[in-house]
């Protein structure tokens, strides 16, 4: 079935968010005002979408316990300090 946005905006759920591919992400990303960088990893804005919808009490705080999240990748900023400090 192809994502539709209002649908999703209508009853949002952490199934439906992990079923959709990478460019309905950024929609539903989009459309909340999340911030986020295009070239982030799908989980990453995934990740901003869902910490939103619970700040905004739109979803249980319990999802960020169980959904499945991936940490922020540092490897660039430490590599940058790093050479900032030589």
């Amino acid at each position: 079935m192809p994502f539709n946005l209002d649908e999703f905006v209508a009853s949002p759920s952490v199934e439906e968010l992990d079923s959709l591919k990478k460019s309905e992400i950024v929609k539903v990303a989009k459309h909340y005002g999340t911030e986020f960088q295009p070239l982030m990893r799908k989980d990453e804005i995934k990740r901003y979408v869902l910490e939103f919808l619970v700040d905004e009490s739109i979803l249980p705080s319990t999802v960020l316990e169980t959904a499945i999240t991936v940490p922020i990748d540092n490897t660039f900023e430490l590599k940058r300090l790093e050479m900032a400090n030589e």
